[in-house]
């Protein structure tokens, strides 16, 4: 009888287990486990015991969405997962990445290691290139626009992986980095802004958010898969 028991309560600790953590995020098909075929009931089977529930988040002031939360209270493996309709059937539009943590670390990361905290340098030393950025200030500020042609064009084939970059900035929001008015208005402003620019450069900014887009009909495609 005491075997029996043993054996039940070890298969029962199983169940409750998280299964081995993936954080990879693979642009166009998958974050973790979570891919363009999942669904709402899935997810206890892929997450294990991390706490999932359904709420909404808030982009900007009165923009809001009905999402799942994954591990809310744990910043650094958080997932917001929106889905593309509602019910059962419906399947992950998009997922949003640590949402809301602007520093320390996050676990999730591509398989170049780009994750909440990489470096506009290290950003352009993997795309072969510089790239451009949107200016500081405005509404998307520090999204990368374009990878100009260069090797991180990947992550927006077959879906997305965007990035939005901004610097350390003091409480009142000023950027730590002493700028030159001149500097300043180089950086700020509804404009394109190449990374290349000394004044981005002087900053380096660091990935500050992520979202995961799957395929849709607006898909660029990808040559190599």
């Amino acid at each position: 009888m005491r075997n029996c028991v043993l054996l039940v309560m070890a298969q029962v600790a199983l169940l409750a287990a998280p299964p081995d953590a993936d954080w990879t995020i693979v642009p166009g098909e998958r974050v973790g486990p979570i891919t363009a075929k999942t669904v709402r009931a899935d997810l206890p089977r892929l997450f294990g015991s991390i706490p999932i529930e359904d709420d909404a988040i808030e982009l900007d002031e009165g923009i809001v969405l009905p999402a799942t939360l994954l591990s809310k209270t744990t910043p650094s493996e958080s997932l917001a997962v929106v889905w593309d309709g509602k019910g059962s059937g419906a399947h992950p539009k998009q997922i949003f990445l640590c949402r809301g943590r602007r520093r320390g670390p996050c676990k999730w990361h591509t398989a170049d290691g780009i994750s909440d905290g990489t470096q506009l340098s290290r950003l352009v030393a993997l795309n072969g290139k510089p790239f451009t950025v949107s200016g500081f200030g405005m509404n998307y500020g520090g999204n990368v626009q374009s990878w100009d042609g260069g090797k991180l064009e990947t992550l927006e084939c077959g879906g997305r992986l965007t990035l939005t970059l901004d610097g350390e900035r003091q409480r009142g929001g000023a950027l730590t980095v002493d700028l030159t008015s001149e500097e300043r208005h180089s950086l700020i402003g509804d404009k394109p802004v190449p990374s290349s620019t000394p004044a981005m450069r002087k900053v380096n900014p660091v990935v500050t958010e992520m979202v995961f887009y799957f395929p849709g009909p607006d898909s660029k495609p990808c040559p190599n898969r």
